[in-house]
């Protein structure tokens, strides 16, 4: 688990935040401390963020922050080493100045840290009760409990962590049962569906051919034909996604230039991309030939969404690159956006929303399986009338040379 990580869940999960208020509650009895704070790390500040504060007199000090290496907190915090201060205004390591809140002159401060040494946050102890003043005695028991509570809270962090590994992997496998399920139904079902709709098409288009052209029969014929076309479209996409489920990885590996591809899904789009569109090409000089198993696929389903976004015209930005032996392609549009509830959905099978005559909901479904085949992954990133990007990621081994 790496520092980051650790640092991002500690200071966000209400789970590990209550956990470490209920041990310093427990400290405080221990020693008989009437006022106590817990201080958490803030990673990416570089900051104690006052978390909880107890004390008789109700002050209400949430959210205070402290730099580290500033003030006594942030000096405990950047040494880890805990602190007994028997009297403030005799203590010449520490200035008084913050300390007005405190009724006694006597404090314990210690630094919460996993075995790793990550800094997690900080206890003090203040205001021990009958006015006295903490032991070397009291200092060795909030140390030895405080080792024990880091030592519980990395074993609570890491329980959490392994619950939402197991539900995602959950999540992917439940994906990937349904994935196996549609595959299976388009392998068995399209045959036997296809061959007398071909037929039943056939039939439809000589008798609208011989029917005049303003009878009213003509017209029904018309919307028949539109319906058994829809019908063919959507066998013709269920029997591409099973034929990617069920890639053969032992076809014959094929290079191509990206760019080519790209400009050849923008083609066979053109009838989309009249005058209202504006497609603004990024392309990096001298990008890897790549392996095609399926990409014209990908490009023109990306495509044909950003132009359905945009249909008052609009720009859609088309741009590659090469990061961290990552191929990117990215794609740019100044449409209508996707909301938070729909991107969660949108690479599910099916899912769709576009009107029926429109989408089958299999078009992401595909392209993320093509994607998948690469071992890489489309990112999506969206705000609603903020427009959307979907960024194709690619490993280097799938590149020419690699």
């Amino acid at each position: 688990m790496s520092n980051a990580k650790l640092n991002e869940i500690d200071y966000t999960d209400g789970i590990l935040r209550s956990f470490l208020n209920g041990a310093l509650k427990e400290i405080m009895s221990v020693v008989d401390a009437e006022c106590g704070s817990l201080f958490l790390f803030d990673a990416y500040n570089k900051e104690l963020v006052l978390n909880s504060f107890f004390n008789s007199d109700n002050l209400c000090l949430r959210g205070l922050r402290q730099k580290i290496g500033e003030g006594i907190s942030g000096r405990v915090a950047a040494t880890k080493k805990p602190i007994l201060v028997k009297d403030i205004g005799a203590d010449s390591r520490f200035p008084r100045n913050g300390f007005s809140h405190y009724k006694t002159k006597s404090f314990i401060s210690i630094p919460l840290f996993t075995s790793q040494g990550v800094l997690l946050g900080l206890i003090n102890l203040a205001d021990k009760s009958k006015a006295g003043t903490f032991s070397e005695k009291d200092l060795e028991a909030v140390v030895t409990i405080s080792r024990y509570v880091c030592l519980s809270y990395e074993n609570l962090n890491n329980s959490i962590l392994l619950k939402q590994e197991k539900e995602s992997l959950y999540k992917q496998r439940a994906l990937i049962e349904k994935y196996a399920s549609v595959g299976k139904l388009a392998a068995g079902v399209v045959h036997e569906i296809n061959n007398p709709l071909d037929g039943v098409l056939r039939y439809t288009n000589i008798l609208f051919e011989q029917m005049e052209n303003n009878s009213v029969s003509r017209e029904y014929l018309l919307e028949v034909k539109k319906g058994l076309s829809r019908i063919a479209g959507i066998t013709k996409s269920l029997l591409e996604f099973s034929h990617q489920i069920n890639f053969n990885s032992r076809k014959v590996k094929k290079y191509t230039d990206v760019h080519e591809l790209i400009d050849e899904s923008i083609d066979v789009l053109s009838d989309k991309c009249n005058g209202q569109y504006r497609i603004d090409k990024r392309y990096k000089n001298n990008l890897p030939r790549i392996l095609d198993i399926g990409l014209t696929h990908v490009f023109i389903n990306i495509i044909r969404n950003a132009l359905d976004a945009m249909p008052d015209g609009g720009t859609l930005e088309i741009a590659t690159d090469t990061k961290d032996s990552v191929v990117e392609i990215a794609f740019r549009d100044s449409g209508s956006g996707i909301s938070s509830d729909v991107i969660e959905r949108i690479f599910e099978p099916f899912f769709t929303t576009k009107s029926i005559d429109k989408g089958t909901g299999l078009g992401l479904a595909i392209s993320k399986e093509i994607i998948s085949k690469y071992e890489g992954s489309i990112e999506v990133q969206s705000l609603p009338g903020k427009g959307s990007k979907f960024t194709v990621l690619i490993p280097q081994r799938y590149l020419e040379n690699a």
